[in-house]
């Protein structure tokens, strides 16, 4: 293939993603965009506004509300990263197995891993923490298979840098070092200097963080809400250890089913490992995807789109590795062969969605159909915790009803209201689900008690209360605080419900709604 052909295709292909610039924010995307803000007007996380995920998400999307404050920052990064992804896959395949690898393997991850083909436009997977961690990890191993071409002790601090940023994003991305290290080995470049140079690079992102907690005196929190919470929800999801190996073991299998990326980059590592006798250094890739599996296990087994996201490059090089290896000069074979994978993918991979939802993208930005007709297409107000026509219309309602020094309070998991309307939480916990699920219940500041005592502090304008959002997971948020006997009797005595959002029980204070 020319390079003018691959970049031609490749330019159309990230062309097709265009149309996503219209879609809005999904629900964990307005959890970050709101840490984001408080970030900075100065807060910090886990202190002023408490979030699980590790910092390096709230702080990625703190810059990007800096730059652009609209909700089309998300998918706009998002389209950025797929197109540094491809990039550096590109770069990557080229110089581990040659350039017509790392065309294919950048057109392969441009083409199926577009969340326009996932539910809801992909809505709920763009900008994720697993977006930056892709690119972050493509990255390192760049940095490394370059630092055999041309050494460089730089390269390799480098590499860790980058393996740390991605361990800054979500913790269980750790494994990735495993990986990194497996690829020095097998290039015969893990000396002691090597190594050095990896670790002080991983641990460089991860100090300045705990350096920026501590100066704010909430190493503590920190701890509490991305190590212990974490542990706990992932472990929510396993009856034991054994039951998390047969996960892990079978989880590739039937998500093979239902991605093509997956199921072409399943086979291109086993067709890698089959050969391993003959060439080991495709077992590079084969490590990495082994590492991104582990990670997505760690995470626990709810099956959540966005876990997956991190695989996609190293599927996407495996697939196009194994391919170019089992290419023979039998035009016959190649042929059948080619058809094989065009129907597989076909099958798998759902195209007519794909389309369906680039139109309607595209249509909402030509002006073709409304703001309330595009948004209605985003979630169910009545069966999901996420509707994004329900965000809008709570955030209008919030702007309209306090003023911009009021606090109100959105107990659910809309937390895009508070972005929208311009709004500050009464209390740090602004989303609903770790009071429910009673994390740290009896530690003070946490649970019930610590909600009610922000509450009663910050006496917030509005009250929000979601209806269908946890449910069976945990409570769902409005049932939760109604009958709890505390809460409850918090609301009632100041506040009076009022008809505004369909979805939410909203109350206002009495003076506000006479």
């Amino acid at each position: 293939m020319t390079n003018r052909l691959f970049l031609a295709l490749a330019c159309v292909l990230l062309a097709v993603r265009l149309p996503s610039l219209a879609q809005p924010m999904g629900a964990d995307q307005g959890l970050y965009a709101y840490v984001g803000e408080q970030i900075l007007d100065g807060g910090l996380p886990y202190r002023d506004a408490w979030d699980q995920k590790p910092p390096a998400i709230h702080l990625t999307y703190a810059a990007m509300r800096a730059v652009w404050p609209h909700e089309s920052a998300v998918p706009a990064a998002d389209l950025l990263m797929a197109a540094i992804a491809a990039v550096l896959l590109w770069r990557l395949g080229t110089l581990l197995a040659g350039q017509h690898v790392g065309q294919i393997a950048a057109l392969l991850f441009l083409l199926l891993s577009n969340p326009s083909f996932a539910r809801l436009g992909g809505v709920s997977v763009r900008a994720q923490c697993e977006t930056f961690i892709a690119v972050a990890i493509t990255g390192a191993f760049l940095l490394l298979a370059d630092s055999r071409r041309r050494p460089g002790i730089w390269k390799l601090g480098a590499a860790g840098m980058l393996l740390g940023i991605a361990f800054t994003f979500k913790y269980n991305t750790a494994v990735y070092a495993g990986a990194a290290v497996f690829a020095l080995l097998l290039w015969k470049r893990l000396t002691p200097a090597a190594l050095v140079a990896l670790t002080v690079g991983f641990v460089i992102p991860a100090a300045v963080f705990a350096a920026w907690f501590a100066g704010g005196h909430s190493l503590r929190a920190l701890y509490d809400a991305t190590i212990a919470y974490n542990l706990r929800y992932s472990g929510e999801t396993y009856a034991g250890p054994l039951q998390a190996i047969i996960y892990l073991l079978t989880f590739p299998i039937r998500h093979a089913r239902v991605d093509a990326l997956w199921l072409i980059g399943g086979g291109g590592c086993a067709a890698l490992l089959l050969g391993a006798a003959r060439a080991r250094e495709p077992l590079v890739v084969v490590a990495w995807v082994a590492a991104a599996c582990l990670s997505i296990a760690i995470n626990g087994s709810r099956d959540l789109p966005q876990y997956f996201v991190q695989a996609a490059p190293p599927l996407a090089l495996a697939g196009a590795w194994a391919g170019s290896r089992l290419w023979t000069h039998r035009r016959m074979v190649n042929t059948i062969g080619a058809l094989i994978v065009v129907i597989a993918v076909w099958r798998v991979n759902d195209f007519p969605k794909l389309v369906e939802n680039t139109v309607h993208d595209a249509q909402y930005a030509a002006g073709r159909t409304s703001l309330d007709e595009h948004l209605a297409r985003y979630g169910d107000r009545t069966t999901r915790k996420y509707s994004a026509l329900a965000v809008r219309e709570l955030g209008a309602f919030l702007n309209a009803h306090s003023d911009p020094q009021d606090r109100v309070f959105v107990f659910g998991f809309s937390c895009g209201a508070y972005v929208e309307a311009d709004r500050v939480s009464a209390s740090r916990f602004f989303w609903s689900r770790p009071v429910i699920a009673g994390f740290n219940e009896g530690v003070p500041g946490y649970g019930v008690s610590g909600l009610a005592d922000d509450l009663r502090q910050n006496a917030p304008a509005v009250v929000a209360l979601q209806q269908h959002d946890w449910f069976p997971d945990v409570d769902d948020s409005a049932h939760f605080f109604m009958t709890d006997l505390t809460l409850a009797a918090w609301l009632r005595a100041s506040y009076e419900r009022v008809d505004a959002v369909p979805g939410f029980d909203v109350w206002v204070k009495r003076e506000t709604a006479q």
